[in-house]
């Protein structure tokens, strides 16, 4: 595969956890222009409105993180992820999926994003894609070190980070 693809993980213990976490990540890449979609068991839009009415963030910088659509997405079959991300997914700029839900969903929607990817072959040469698969803490709590093999990355409110960085003794196990 010639595009160039992050798998990154992120751990939260509430809505609003995921909201402010998710927040500075989502104002740079939005800065940056990059092209960033949600696919989420969760609604998290009325938190994401509250905080950003709280915050001094330029007015247009506020609307397209607002346009980034917050709202739950049934998005589980092949079919459905295809066809969302065929209508979202856009030339420029870096592409970010963020992954909201249970363990079990997002491992079976990863499988049809890394699906629609093969799929794409050439029409996503050379492009970043950053898929990153966020985690509420109470749903896996015996898994940790699992969950971290399946990623290359980990986000935090201070951004993307090196696992290895953020759990001192972790060594990855290759599956």
């Amino acid at each position: 595969m010639e595009n160039n693809k992050l798998k990154i993980c992120s751990f939260y213990v509430s809505d609003w956890h995921l909201t402010a976490m998710l927040l500075p990540f989502i104002e740079e890449k939005v800065k940056n222009g990059d092209n960033i979609n949600t696919i989420f068991e969760k609604d998290i839009e009325n938190n994401m409105k509250e905080l950003l009415n709280r915050l001094q963030i330029d007015s247009k910088i506020k609307e397209a993180i607002l346009n980034i659509g917050w709202t739950s997405k049934n998005l589980i079959k092949y079919d459905d992820v295809k066809n969302y991300l065929n209508k979202v997914i856009k030339n420029k700029g870096e592409t970010i999926i963020l992954v909201e839900g249970n363990k079990e969903r997002i491992e079976y929607i990863n499988k049809n994003i890394e699906r629609w990817i093969e799929k794409q072959g050439k029409k996503l040469k050379r492009k970043n894609i950053k898929v990153i698969n966020c985690y509420e803490v109470s749903e896996f709590n015996e898994n940790l070190k699992g969950i971290l093999n399946m990623h290359d990355k980990i986000l935090n409110t201070s951004g993307i980070h090196n696992i290895e960085e953020l759990y001192s003794g972790y060594v990855k196990e290759e599956a």
